[in-house]
């Protein structure tokens, strides 16, 4: 994941883009720093999983389980479990609250992952979650299944099987739904005449 400094800037930047915070300001980016502690845990968990990544020898190793030691700390006041090298650019948390991640997951970049949220393993295996995947409030995913790019899953969901590109799913268990557009011009189209 994260090697180099310049990785770590790239990261930085996509993150803060996701919040809409790339061009701010000194003093909004501040401001935003002290109002939200779900973005400094963020660039926090971005500086750990460089030094972890980058650790070479024994007080580089040293040094990353320090950083990752004080990244738990900090996780159990905002109720996370994300273990670092899970998730990709461009995370965002738009809430603090429990949010719990397996090690083994993977998840894309630009995602949105709200607070109630597990991504567990099932039978040794865990998810694979791509980019631009919305995970509302309550959501579970659970197992070795593949939820592909633009996929919504809807608030207390529990996904545990595949899910295809740009559907959005709902419900225990999840299963997809037709959008508002599509159902309203299926409405429209029972209420034109033919002339």
């Amino acid at each position: 994941m994260l090697r180099t400094i310049v990785d770590l800037r790239t990261w930085l930047r996509r993150d803060l883009q996701s919040y809409g915070l790339e061009f701010a300001l000194r003093p909004t980016l501040i401001r935003e720093l002290l109002r939200a502690p779900q973005l400094r845990w963020q660039i926090r968990l971005r500086v750990t999983e460089l030094c972890i990544n980058r650790s070479a020898g024994r007080a580089g190793r040293a040094f990353g389980a320090f950083m990752r030691w004080r990244l738990l700390e900090r996780s159990a006041r905002l109720g996370f479990t994300i273990p670092p090298n899970v998730c990709g650019p461009g995370l965002k948390l738009p809430h603090w609250g429990t949010i719990v991640l397996s090690a083994e997951a993977r998840i894309g970049s630009d995602c949105v992952i709200h607070p109630g949220v597990g991504v567990g393993m099932n039978h040794g295996r865990a998810p694979r979650i791509g980019d631009r995947v919305y995970l509302g409030p309550g959501a579970k995913v659970m197992g070795g299944i593949e939820i592909a790019d633009g996929v919504t899953v809807g608030a207390n969901s529990v996904v545990t099987r595949d899910v295809s590109a740009g559907l959005r799913v709902v419900g225990a268990p999840a299963r997809p739904i037709r959008g508002i557009d599509e159902a309203a011009a299926e409405h429209a189209a029972l209420f034109t005449r033919d002339e």
